[in-house]
């Protein structure tokens, strides 16, 4: 069985979610290295991991329960809290699925986040379509949100479709048909995590708090002069009459994309979601000085929610950007399960 992850080569080529390519524009030695992680709350282990792995071919790495963690307390603001995880591996990234076992009256309340947001809106990821991704994804119990049928740019040959898993949490499915690309060599891989997707209502905030925080001075953006709109947003997002701008950050093994829907406007929440909430909670960043890091965070523009202590067998904190989505900084040793410094060469490898 081939393994995951479409080439660097082919990355570039196929650039699947902007029309404008610009180079990366990240210094040589960052403080914030790659993504160890990014942590899903979901309802039932077992089905999202089967269904993850059946239709993505992850890999499960570990199982643990965490009981009354002292960082997780504290981002939960409440004592005795209790979390089953499971740690999926792809070839370049990996999702922590984490079930609570009792969920705060907050978090019950809390609304499924739609396509524009507000926050961790949705996780792509971007195969080969002769894996049959999409149609895999469908058979396990996911649903489609806007067309049933996959929406095709010409222009790089990729197809996309969002689809709700059974907690209804957002994923993209980006198809690549690499036939017409006439690449010199086939892709090395056929599926990759290609990114974690945060909706916001401040572009312009959101994109200089990243740029500042991962030291990148020119992100890659589309649909910042004229908003990306018609029919094929539409049929892909599921929402009527959208106008999109996207920025997209390259942190080593995993892309963070910024979104801003300006049409329909998301909701203001008036307090960050709780980590027990159904979906996304948080990116787990790989840095290599937690004093330099959180020094970062704060002049960036966001803020500290706990102190550093010890998480996943490293040293810890948790933080928040200006839109209260959390991010914890972490520093591990690289034979550590969660460490991104398992994906060498961006994942290629």
């Amino acid at each position: 069985m081939r393994h995951y992850l479409i080439g660097l080569l082919s990355l570039l080529l196929l650039s699947g979610c902007s029309w404008f390519i610009s180079p990366p524009s990240r210094v040589d030695n960052p403080v914030i290295e790659g993504v160890n992680y990014v942590g899903i709350t979901v309802t039932n282990l077992e089905q999202t991991e089967q269904l993850y792995r059946d239709a993505t071919e992850v890999e499960l790495i570990e199982t643990d329960k965490l009981s009354n963690n002292t960082l997780i307390n504290a981002v939960a603001q409440r004592s005795g809290v209790s979390v089953n995880t499971k740690l999926l591996r792809g070839v370049n990234a990996q999702l922590l699925l984490m079930q609570f076992d009792k969920t705060s009256e907050k978090a019950k309340a809390s609304s499924f986040v739609d396509a524009n947001g507000p926050g961790m809106a949705h996780l792509a990821f971007q195969v080969i379509d002769t894996t049959q991704t999409y149609q895999k994804i469908l058979a396990g119990g996911a649903s489609y949100i806007g067309s049933k049928d996959m929406m095709t740019n010409p222009k790089t040959h990729v197809s996309y479709a969002y689809v709700r898993d059974p907690d209804n949490i957002i994923l993209e499915i980006e198809h690549v048909n690499i036939k017409p690309l006439n690449l010199p060599k086939p892709p090395k891989n056929e599926r990759r995590i290609r990114h974690i997707s945060l909706a916001t209502g401040d572009m312009d905030r959101l994109v200089d708090f990243y740029s500042f925080l991962l030291e990148t001075e020119n992100p890659r953006r589309a649909g910042q002069y004229l908003h990306n709109e018609g029919e094929f947003v539409d049929n892909v997002s599921g929402l009527k009459d959208s106008e999109i701008e996207m920025a997209w950050f390259q942190v080593r093994n995993l892309e963070l994309e910024i979104i801003q829907y300006h049409n329909p406007v998301p909701m203001v929440l008036d307090s960050p979601r709780p980590i027990d909430a159904t979906g996304f909670n948080m990116i787990m960043f790989d840095v290599t000085n937690l004093e330099s890091a959180q020094q970062m965070l704060l002049d960036a523009g966001g803020s500290v929610v706990t102190k550093t202590q010890l998480f996943n067998g490293g040293n810890t904190f948790f933080g928040r950007d200006p839109d209260g989505n959390l991010l914890g900084f972490q520093t591990l040793a690289a034979q550590s399960p969660f460490s991104a410094k398992n994906f060498k060469n961006n994942g290629v490898e």
